[in-house]
């Protein structure tokens, strides 16, 4: 699998994101994210840096497909939980958002 393979597979198979919301998160035009995808235009070091930064993707993953697809975190949970999200709509974001602020509050008065 190419670079641009991977990330159309990483964009559909794993986040479940359409181009459109996938291009929001890396400031790129919907457009240019389905010519990398296809292979005709080149994924620059600037998209590939964006991509990992912003989904906590390991980069010799994408460019060479070594596992694992996610950076390692010092916590397991951590990458499970990241993988969930994802695959959430904005709606139930939004909600898990507010659940996390009250387990904070709860959190900060013990």
């Amino acid at each position: 699998m190419e670079p641009y393979e991977r990330i159309r597979y990483l964009r559909k198979n794993i986040l479940n994101l359409s181009q459109e919301e996938f291009s929001n998160k890396i400031n790129i035009s919907r457009p240019n994210l389905g010519n990398i995808e296809n292979g005709k235009i080149k994924l620059t070091e600037r998209v590939l840096t964006d991509v990992c930064r912003e989904f906590n993707i390991n980069q010799e993953w994408i460019i060479n497909g070594i596992n694992p697809i996610f950076q390692k975190n010092g916590n397991p949970l951590d990458n499970r939980i990241i993988n969930l999200y994802y695959s959430l709509t904005d709606r139930n974001k939004e909600r898990l958002y507010g659940y996390i602020q009250r387990l904070l509050e709860e959190q900060d008065e013990k």
